[in-house]
């Protein structure tokens, strides 16, 4: 009803007495919705309702979405050709490409006669969801994409979501080419920067692919000596090779990527990338090239990309040489991080890093991941590689042969061969706090300054190592080895796993356990251990708690002039093992403590081990640590920090137990000095019998060898010997087949065994073992081995490692 203000008056006084309403608290204009009718709609109509739907994909193509609207495909139905998406939504009113009604995903088909049955080009703020989308035809000459989101010098592409696709049956020359794949994320052009920001790629199934499954890449990559974008198969030239402009807030995940020709899920030139609890089965299978191979989860040419949570098995191989692993980071890589993947049944084996000369890849650390029954090798770092970093990873490696049948080019039979393995000039490499289960007996290589620290080594009866800081020979006591399950691989109670490892830089396990204080367990799982407790004499004894919630950012903070000598104490209610006590602080300078004495409790007193008057450089919100380090690592319930002088108010952000990691190669004095009658090959050495490393060779020359001939070691002292075990690889052809065993009285030899058979089983790269068992233990400070007869296949023997027990 109408006032004596009347409508003028009405809407002055609510402008009067109304507070100004901005734009954008305004209620948004919903868009419009575009509605696709394949059996009942008509190009003619306006689209805007189903009872008035396009019919076709040309005309649904015609549309330029704008923020809010919609485009949307009627259930059940199925379109032939190629659909086009254009357009752009706002930030909060995303573009939208779907379906309505009930039944299955609507269908585009692309038949095969074009290039992508779906192309997405320079959107921003878009979401396409619920299409199934194919692309097959009978003409398998040219490569093909089922969906292609594209952009080409378009700037900024913001808030792209690619969700529920179900793409499949998309052939091609059924190899690989990164210019196609199911899902192909492509950024072209040299004039303007592009990237995508905020693209996340989710919930997408991508099946039976004659490429690869999901692959992205940018011409806006040139940096180091990445200068071309694989011109043969994409036919870019060079010079659109432009500088490295990354995609950021790039989100792949849980999509499941089956059955395609080449690789899985490739991310290229992005930075801060997530790819995470995606499973990729049976990459690299199917193919009709007979050349080359691929990897379930490679990278390439981005910086801080973290691979985490993913499963990728059954990846096939072609041979030495042609990848075939569950993940590698390939080359122009910044430290990416992969941590708590489930890698199986891969052929080619876990793990490979991989670069060139021109464009190397750094800082790679590889942790808390599980590898079950891979085949070939296990963790791999090859050319120009620096900084790889192996932690805390559990294999179970069993000895089952990768066979490669012909016409591929690697056919043949390949044995699991390396446990660790490094290519060429891979240096920097770290392989720390791992348990190797090693049915397969395969070699570690010691080369090239690599470290190998507080690894466990199981398996055969006599595990091969590496050359180890401290090395743990035993049983894990693994839940259920063998089993599916990545659970299987959790040590049982009393496993010497626990508390063996080195600290490393991690906040949980596999399983998602806190790492404690103190020594960590080797492999990928940790056993929970309760957080310590803090008390003490300081004031205020509010939020102590702090000190050890593994958090530096937050802090304890004294009352002003503390009263000193004070007492900080951590108990524990599982003993720890630790060599240093990390201080945190921040506005160090003023506040941090300066005078400190480090004490345990044995049981029945408290005993000094340390005393440091740490030198604080900071004052400001910056978190600064300092170490103390103890004399040797002690194992205690109950650490005490008395402090003596410190800053006022004191401020303690963290205080963190550890075990310092090695960081230098582990160099064993010489234990054993071998010799032989044997003309040895120029390329090896008969040191390498005695390097404690199975995989390592010592080879005669390949002519002219004659028979008996003679292997002496000298062990520099007494030792008491029981058996004497040979290891040779590719030993049915090189192999010794008849030796004979005596040791050293300290006046002549004395025969133990005579003619020993080793009956070799092998030609492969398999290091196989025979053993010579004395009749009874004798103490002997040499031993000799007469070689009476062996297999020359190729002219010369050869003799891995000469271990006596």
């Amino acid at each position: 009803m109408r006032t004596r203000f009347g409508w003028v008056g009405l809407a002055l006084l609510a402008m009067m007495v109304s507070p100004a309403v901005p734009a954008q608290a305004r209620a948004a204009d919903p868009g419009q919705t575009f509605y696709v009718d394949a059996a009942s709609g008509d190009d003619a109509a306006s689209g805007q309702s189903p009872d008035t739907a396009w019919r076709s994909l040309d005309r649904a193509g015609q549309v330029r979405l704008g923020p809010g609207d919609r485009l949307l495909f009627r259930a059940g139905q199925r379109w032939a050709g190629r659909l086009t998406v254009q357009g752009a939504g706002a930030p909060g009113r995303p573009a939208f490409v779907g379906s309505y009604g009930t039944g299955p995903k609507p269908v585009i088909d692309g038949q095969g006669r074009v290039d992508a049955a779906v192309r997405i080009s320079d959107v921003h703020d878009f979401t396409v969801d619920g299409l199934e989308v194919t692309n097959y035809s009978a003409d398998t000459s040219l490569y093909r994409s089922g969906v292609n989101l594209f952009a080409k010098d378009a700037g900024r592409l913001e808030n792209v979501t690619l969700r529920n696709l179900n793409i499949h049956d998309v052939n091609g020359q059924g190899g690989h080419s990164v210019a196609a794949a199911g899902l192909l994320i492509s950024i072209r052009g040299n004039t303007t920067p592009t990237y995508f920001h905020n693209l996340v790629v989710e919930r997408n199934e991508i099946s039976k692919i004659g490429s690869y499954g999901l692959i992205m890449w940018s011409t806006w990559s040139r940096r180091s000596g990445m200068t071309s974008l694989y011109p043969v198969e994409t036919g870019i030239p060079d010079s659109e090779v432009v500088t490295w402009t990354p995609s950021t807030g790039v989100r792949i995940r849980d999509n499941h990527v089956h059955d395609v020709t080449g690789g899985g899920i490739t991310p290229m030139h992005t930075a801060g990338a997530v790819i995470e609890r995606n499973r990729v089965e049976r990459a690299v299978r199917g193919r009709t090239k007979t050349t080359g191979g691929n990897v379930g989860i490679w990278w390439q040419g981005n910086d801080d990309i973290v691979v985490q949570h993913n499963e990728v098995s059954h990846t096939g191989f072609n041979g030495p040489g042609s990848d075939g692993h569950g993940f590698d980071a390939d080359a122009d890589n910044n430290r990416s991080l992969v941590q708590y993947n489930y890698s199986h049944d891969n052929d080619g084996g876990f793990f490979l890093a991989v670069s060139f000369p021109a464009a190397p890849t750094k800082d790679t650390v590889v942790r808390y991941n599980v590898s079950r029954n891979d085949g070939y090798e296990g963790l791999a770092a090859s050319t120009s590689t620096t900084g790889t970093h192996f932690l805390n990873n559990t294999l179970y490696i069993t000895d089952r042969a990768v066979e490669v049948k012909p016409p591929y080019s690697g056919a043949g039979t390949y044995h699991f061969e390396r446990a660790v393995r490094l290519y060429n000039n891979a240096a920097d490499v770290v392989v720390r706090n791992n348990v190797f289960v090693n049915l397969a007996g395969a070699g570690f290589d010691n080369k090239n300054g690599i470290i190998y620290d507080h690894n466990l080594y199981w398996g055969t009866a006599q595990p091969p190592t590496g050359n180890d800081h401290a090395a743990v020979v035993a049983d894990p006591k693994l839940s259920a080895p063998g089993q599916e399950n990545p659970a299987s691989y959790r040590p049982l109670d009393g496993s010497p796993a626990f508390d063996a490892g080195v600290s490393v830089p991690a906040e949980h396990d596999y399983a998602g356990t806190p790492i404690p204080d103190g020594a960590p367990d080797l492999g990928a799982f940790q056993r929970k251990v309760t957080p310590g407790q803090v008390s003490g004499t300081l004031v205020p004894k509010g939020h102590l708690e702090r000190l050890a919630d593994r958090d530096p950012a937050t802090a304890w903070r004294s009352v002003p002039k503390p009263r000193l000598p004070g007492v900080v104490e951590l108990t524990y209610p599982v003993a720890r093992a630790f060599r240093t006590v990390t201080l945190s602080a921040a506005h160090a300078a003023s506040r941090a403590i300066t005078d400190v004495e480090v004490l345990t409790h044995d049981g029945g007193r408290w005993v000094s081990r340390a005393s440091a008057e740490p030198v604080w450089k900071t004052d400001d919100d910056t978190v600064e640590q300092q170490v103390i380090t103890l004399p040797e690592t002690v194992t205690a319930t109950r650490v005490r920090l008395v402090v003596k002088a410190a800053g006022s108010p004191i401020q303690i952000n963290e205080i963190a137990l550890g075990v310092p990691a090695a960081s230098e190669p582990y160099r064993p004095g010489p234990t054993a000095v071998a010799s032989t009658t044997f003309p040895t090959s120029p390329t090896n050495s008969v040191d390498a019998l005695v390097d404690g490393d199975p995989s390592s060779p010592w080879a005669s020359v390949s002519t002219g060898v004659t028979f008996p001939g003679e292997f002496v070691v000298d062990y520099g002292k007494d030792r008491q010997i029981a058996a004497v075990t040979l290891h040779t690889a590719w030993a049915k052809g090189q192999g010794v087949t008849d030796v004979s065993l005596d040791t050293w009285d300290g006046t002549r030899w004395v025969t133990q065994a005579a003619h020993h058979l080793t009956g070799w089983q092998e030609l492969s790269a398999k290091v196989e073992t025979s053993t010579i068992t004395l009749p009874s233990p004798v103490t002997t400070r040499k031993i000799r081995l007469t070689v009476h007869d062996a297999n020359l296949q190729w002219g010369n023997i050869a003799l891995y490692e000469i271990v006596a027990s």
